[in-house]
């Protein structure tokens, strides 16, 4: 018993890749990501950031000032660089940290400008790959301010316990 095989045209198929664009022809303006409205704890991790400028403001928000946690955001390329900063955020808390990771890919768009003015502007997009880190502390650093509270309560109750 043979079976039949259905013979699939191109017309068939989705079509899944992107049209090249000469640069005689147009030239490609990309979009900034669009973005959620940001909070104090959210951290945008690009190529060019400085990691050090990163990595105080990330430990700043959790040690001094005492967030529960700080989200790190990242697209592309820079996807390595926020890994690499969440590591080190956990390294210099002594594990005091959790890291909770997701992935997504975000849709992004692209303008293309056509060299001969009476053309039409078109869009093109594409997607990428993102990155989302939580990191939450686990319980407040020694010698920190919100320690100091914390110890400082239990040490009150004991007193009145007495």
């Amino acid at each position: 018993m043979q079976t039949k095989r259905e013979h699939t045209s191109a017309l068939d198929k989705p079509e899944t890749k992107r049209t090249r664009i000469s640069k005689d022809e147009a030239t490609l303006r990309k979009r900034t990501p669009l973005r959620p409205p940001t909070l104090a704890t959210d951290i945008y991790v690009t190529q060019t950031s400085s990691y050090k400028g990163q990595f105080t403001r990330a430990k700043k928000l959790l040690v001094e000032d005492g967030h529960p946690f700080i989200m790190l955001h990242a697209m592309g390329a820079a996807i390595e660089r926020a890994i690499g900063l969440a590591m080190g955020i956990s390294t210099a808390c002594s594990g005091q940290v959790r890291c909770h990771a997701e992935t997504a890919t975000v849709d992004l768009v692209d303008d293309v400008i056509p060299v001969d003015t009476e053309k039409d502007l078109d869009t093109n997009t594409r997607q990428n790959s993102a990155v989302h880190i939580r990191i939450e502390m686990v319980q407040p650093m020694p010698g920190t301010q919100k320690e100091y509270e914390r110890t400082s309560a239990n040490q009150g109750d004991r007193r009145r316990r007495r």
